[in-house]
């Protein structure tokens, strides 16, 4: 070890005389790690200190996730790799230095690899809750970045040791099918959701109904079923493959929309009186009611002669679905209200019961 300065020099010519001879080969190696320790520690509080400051400034989430998960590992990974390097000068017999540094090499794989499932695991569901594109966040894309990683990074290690999983995968490939028709259920809900999450058709937090008439809030997107969570607060579990192949509608994605308002009047009324009174009510309520778009008029259609009474219906215009049934409720009582001063007549259903009774009734 080449040393200038001469009591640096001093210092560790006394410790190497201190030293038993036989470990004398180990104190240049064990210098080369301290020194990457000591390192590590100044990236830490120096490059990483900064670097924190820097994303704090913004409001990108995603590079605090990637500096606090390279910050926490930054020391242990410069003291692997300076081991590494290290062994080859270490007094040992060629192929007991092959196996320390397979170990060695196997040790920083695996913490790389799980820092990286941590980290793409939170980039994923941040990316999710945060994304109009909805294209993660879910239990079931979290799971697949995990087990590729995992098996990307085993495959690695074993391939240090001279392990290949090409003939193992081989082999287990009539294996794999019969587990494929066991398991074909799981596996049709696994791509089922899968394909629901990558086409963009539902992300975490979406509001969805479904076709039997379940909806609800999409809560997460699992390897078996999708958790939905209704207004009333019940928690619904729908599997994947029945989801997929529902008619689905998504409120989130178009959140404006239209009540419609069913109501009935007399068959003397006017139809387009009628008309002109809903659109003006509907009108007066836009401007008291929040949720009502006042950019679009009310629509009124007569529907049919009914045998008792003649049918319309009214569609308003409002701005988000999650007020639908509030509005529906305040604008069907303010209706009832104007038809009522208006002097027209809702009518209800009227039965009449006509009694034929004998010209000689019996005594």
């Amino acid at each position: 070890m080449d040393i200038d300065l001469p009591i640096v020099q001093d210092i560790y010519d006394a410790i190497a005389r201190a030293l038993p001879r036989a470990l004398r080969g180990y104190l240049d190696p064990a210098l080369v790690i301290l020194a990457a320790a000591l390192l590590g520690v100044l990236v830490r509080v120096t490059v990483f200190r900064w670097l924190r400051w820097l994303t704090s400034r913004n409001q990108n989430r995603y590079d605090d996730i990637i500096v606090n998960s390279l910050n926490r590992r930054v020391v242990g990974w410069m003291v692997l790799g300076a081991l590494y390097f290290e062994c080859e000068d270490l007094p040992w017999r060629p192929r007991t230095t092959d196996l320390a540094q397979n170990i060695v090499a196997s040790l920083l794989i695996v913490s790389v690899t799980l820092v990286l499932v941590r980290t793409i695991s939170q980039l994923v569901q941040t990316y999710g809750t945060t994304s109009a594109a909805g294209v993660g966040g879910t239990t079931l894309i979290r799971y697949l970045a995990a087990v590729v990683l995992l098996f990307i990074g085993s495959a690695s290690v074993l391939g240090l040791f001279g392990i290949s999983v090409v003939p193992a995968i081989t082999a287990l490939g009539i294996g794999g099918l019969a587990v494929a028709l066991a398991f074909q259920d799981t596996l049709a809900n696994v791509f089922s959701g899968l394909n629901l999450t990558l086409a963009g058709q539902v992300r975490v937090g979406d509001y969805v109904e479904v076709a039997a008439g379940v909806e609800g809030f999409v809560v997460d997107i699992g390897w078996r079923a999708t958790t939905l969570r209704t207004l009333a607060g019940l928690i619904i579990f729908i599997p994947n493959k029945k989801l997929a192949e529902a008619v689905m509608t998504n409120y989130t994605r178009n959140p404006g929309m239209s009540v419609e308002l069913v109501f009935r009047v007399d068959h003397d009324c006017d139809p387009e009186r009628v008309e002109a009174i809903v659109i003006d009510e509907m009108k007066q309520a836009a401007a008291v009611l929040p949720g009502i778009r006042q950019d679009t008029p009310a629509i009124v259609r007569f529907r049919a002669f009914g045998d008792w009474a003649l049918e319309f219906k009214a569609y308003v215009d409002i701005l988000n679905f999650l007020d639908r049934m509030y509005l529906r409720h305040e604008l069907m009582k303010r209706l009832y209200r104007r038809l009522k001063a208006e002097q027209i007549e809702v009518p209800v259903p009227r039965q009449v019961l006509q009694v034929d009774t004998p010209a000689n009734p019996p005594t």
